[in-house]
């Protein structure tokens, strides 16, 4: 049984003055995929949707249960 979930994470569009609070955000994302990693989830689209103030990525992941 193949089981899909999304995480979704705002990113703010900054002025160059301001990077590192893209650039923590980033980060965060990278954490939090990479604990969806570890416990067997697999990446599998990644889209970006543009705002004024912020980009959104929707991660969508996937992994597989055994059938019981």
């Amino acid at each position: 049984m193949q089981q899909i979930a999304t995480v979704t994470t705002a990113v703010p569009v900054v002025e160059e003055g301001q990077l590192q609070r893209q650039v923590r955000k980033l980060g965060e994302r990278d954490q939090e995929l990479a604990g969806f990693g570890r416990n067997g989830w697999a990446l599998t689209h990644t889209a970006t949707v543009p705002g004024p103030e912020f980009v959104m990525f929707v991660d969508t992941l996937t992994r597989h249960q055994p059938e019981q």
